[in-house]
């Protein structure tokens, strides 16, 4: 098992979303040039990511389970803009749905609710500065901060909750290398199964909760999706496979143009791993824990390439998730 998977950071477009992200997106969209240029620098930090046999062998594995993936999860209805495809799904009802409060106090009820400490992790929300990436869990002198946007609606509950699971797993010392290709996947995999199950616990209190809880897991399945279909695209980028037939907007999810070379590993292998289960990833941020956790959380065998259990498939590196 490798000790840490080097991520190659685009620079350029990391310097340009950490503005406003939707200004950021007008910029390429009106400037064809700038875009080619974020493209060319992507190929060129694509050519310098190190792949060594073990790290290779991990990126072929996932490849395996991220088609296995894509066939066994619905794939998104697709529309055109601007020239490219880009993946529509019923998302208006998380922005336009006002929470009774605030994303914070409603995930504060969400966290109690699952016996899950909120004091500490509640006390670091801010909002990025200037607009920034949707949300980010950022590494400090002292600790850790949530970076998100509140802006009392449903959709920012969810990415609230998001990173949520990457501070609760991040801010209890555990054992081991904190840049480790192991860490990496474990939180993602933690802030993807709390951000799936606090958002549904929050819904499931709702009056006439069926609908919004069946858009909200077939929201989830497209995120899993195109999490698979961007890792396949990525490997193909690196030489490893063929890519996956049709082209995304990457734009959708998360901005390619700023997000690490290596990263879509990450978040495919997140994905496979709290497929199945994603509660068992939040009842290990209690501070009781339980069996096979350490401190309440996975050991680093759970990985999913070296656990057997974990090979089902189904349904950032900090300051940069």
């Amino acid at each position: 098992m490798p000790e840490l998977l080097e991520l190659t950071r685009i620079q350029g477009g990391w310097d340009l979303f950490m503005t406003s992200y939707v200004e950021a997106s007008r910029t390429l969209r009106r400037n064809p040039e700038r875009l080619a240029g974020l493209w060319a620098e992507r190929r060129r930090a694509v050519r310098a990511h190190p792949l060594s046999d073990e790290v290779r062998g991990l990126y072929d594995a996932q490849i395996v389970r991220s088609r296995a993936a894509l066939a066994g999860l619905a794939p998104p209805l697709l529309q055109r803009y601007a020239g490219s495809a880009v993946p529509l799904i019923e998302h208006a009802w998380l922005r336009s749905s006002p929470l009774r409060s605030s994303a914070v106090e409603a995930a504060r009820t969400v966290l109690k609710e699952l016996s899950l400490p909120d004091e500490e992790a509640l006390a670091t929300v801010t909002s990025p500065p200037g607009g920034g990436p949707a949300g980010r869990t950022a590494k400090t002198a002292n600790g850790f901060r949530i970076l998100a946007h509140d802006d009392g609606t449903t959709s920012s509950l969810a990415v609230l909750l998001h990173e949520l699971g990457h501070f609760l797993y991040e801010a209890d010392p555990r054992p081991g290398p904190t840049e480790s290709l192991v860490h990496y996947v474990e939180s993602e995999a933690t802030a993807l199964a709390l951000g799936r199950v606090g958002f549904d616990r929050y819904l499931a209190a709702l009056p006439e909760a069926g609908e919004r809880r069946r858009l909200w897991a077939a929201y989830c399945d497209t995120e899993a999706w195109l999490n698979h279909f961007y890792f396949l695209t990525e490997a193909a980028e690196l030489g490893l496979c063929e890519p996956p037939s049709g082209s995304l907007d990457m734009l959708y999810l998360r901005d390619t143009y700023s997000i690490s070379v290596g990263y879509q590993f990450v978040y495919a292998a997140a994905s496979s791993l709290m497929a199945d289960r994603p509660e068992r990833f939040v009842a290990r941020l209690s501070p009781v824990g339980g069996p096979g956790t350490a401190d309440g959380h996975p050991r680093p065998s759970e990985h999913p390439e070296s656990n057997p259990e974990h090979r089902r498939i189904g349904e950032e590196m900090t300051s940069t998730w």
